[in-house]
């Protein structure tokens, strides 16, 4: 199959992916989505494994591995020696702070819009050492990206003690792009480290892992590079690697970073495997910078739709800290829905079971967003069916 000569939207949908019908599909950021030709070739490889269990463990896994790392390195700008593969982001930030040597204390400092996991991962650990967890306040409308550098510079000199600032690549619950190069430079030049939150970045954006040089960078395949779920990498500075191992301690404990972190007791490894063949139908597909134009035009369009039809606005922030295929819609006040987490979790409730909308809602500032994504196998079509979802809810007079 010749992947440059389909068209997207509705071709590629047809041809390459395949969905449960009657649904809209909106919502790629939440877990990607595997194209078909990623799904057979990992049922292909469950069963080489389940073929001969015993030379696939000992002599075809640790081969494939480091195969598919090479490649991943290729990938994200990275010395294959820094990077070792995880199941999702949340793993690799779980792995870097319980390993790190915290003092009583010492301090994190996350941001309003860190990932929910991160935040509770962060709650814990603080417990154990009697630290504390600060948190970088972000308000809306964000007229320039230097406002968020300025704000965390200000957060690292007003509290001393803090030792550690996870910053996301993309945010998101508000698919909001930071200036992660500028925010690393300035945790650099204080001495504190800098742990980045990539779950939606790799496949979204051009990463050069070695130039940014944060002290480590978590992200996701699986969510815009088309590998089967489970698959994300960590990047570990060399300055870490003698003391940040991972979370299960294995038979190959202490005998070097990756193979500690390749040899995990008896799994499923077979998505890692796949990103070779990940990057591959990225590239056929005519490479990042032309499906990113595709997801830019397709989301510019159906936000201007959507806004009109529903008489609201996107949430405000800088072109330069948009992410390529997320976009924030305010809705207006819907009866029975209220503006909190719980009333966002309701209407995604409803939109999934009773309109077989798949999509994401998120409360932000008070009001409620829905986060639209943009994919290959989108179109417009898509999103005027959400449209008229949307405008089918009763409001509030």
């Amino acid at each position: 199959m010749d992947l440059s000569k389909i068209e997207f939207g509705a071709e590629m949908k047809k041809e390459c992916f395949h969905f449960e019908e009657g649904y809209v599909f909106v919502n790629h950021a939440a877990y990607g989505e595997v194209p078909v030709l990623m799904r057979d070739k990992q049922k292909q490889l469950l069963d080489v494994q389940n073929d001969n269990t015993g030379t696939y463990f000992r002599e075809v896994l640790p081969r494939m591995y480091m195969k598919s790392l090479q490649a991943a390195a290729g990938f994200l700008g990275a010395d294959v020696n820094n990077l070792v593969f995880v199941q999702n982001a949340t793993t690799g930030v779980n792995t870097v702070l319980r390993a790190f040597p915290w003092k009583v204390g010492d301090e994190i400092l996350t941001t309003t819009y860190t990932y929910d996991a991160v935040r509770n991962t962060c709650s814990r650990i603080v417990q154990m050492f009697s630290g504390h967890v600060r948190e970088l306040q972000i308000q809306f409308p964000i007229k320039d990206e230097s406002e968020l550098t300025e704000a965390m510079t200000s957060c690292l000199e007003k509290y001393p003690n803090i030792k550690v600032v996870i910053l996301d690549h993309i945010t998101s619950s508000t698919a909001l792009l930071f200036p992660i190069k500028k925010m690393i430079e300035e945790c650099r030049k204080r001495r504190v480290l800098v742990l980045i939150d990539g779950a939606h970045a790799p496949g979204q954006v051009e990463i050069n892992l070695e130039d940014l040089c944060p002290d480590f960078y978590v992200g996701n395949f699986h969510k815009w590079l088309y590998t089967p779920r489970g698959c994300a990498f960590l990047w570990v500075h060399r300055d870490h690697q003698g003391w940040c191992t991972p979370l299960v301690t294995s038979r190959q404990y202490n005998n070097g970073f990756q193979i500690e972190f390749c040899v995990q007791g008896t799994r499923d490894d077979i998505p890692y495997f796949l990103v070779p063949d990940a990057i591959l139908f990225l590239k056929e597909l005519g490479g990042m910078e032309k499906i990113n134009r595709y997801k830019r035009d397709l989301l510019d369009k159906a936000t201007i739709m959507l806004t009109e039809r529903l008489n609201t606005d996107v949430l405000q922030i800088p072109g330069s800290m948009e992410a390529p295929g997320m976009r924030m819609v305010l809705l207006p006040e819907y009866e029975g829905y209220p503006k909190t987490l719980e009333g966002s979790e309701k209407l995604f409730m409803d939109l999934t079971h009773k309109y077989k909308t798949n999509t994401a809602i998120y409360p932000v500032q008070g009001e409620l967003y829905i986060r639209v994504s943009a994919n290959i196998y989108n179109e417009m079509s898509d999103y005027q069916k959400l449209a008229d979802v949307l405008c089918q809810l009763p409001r509030k007079h």
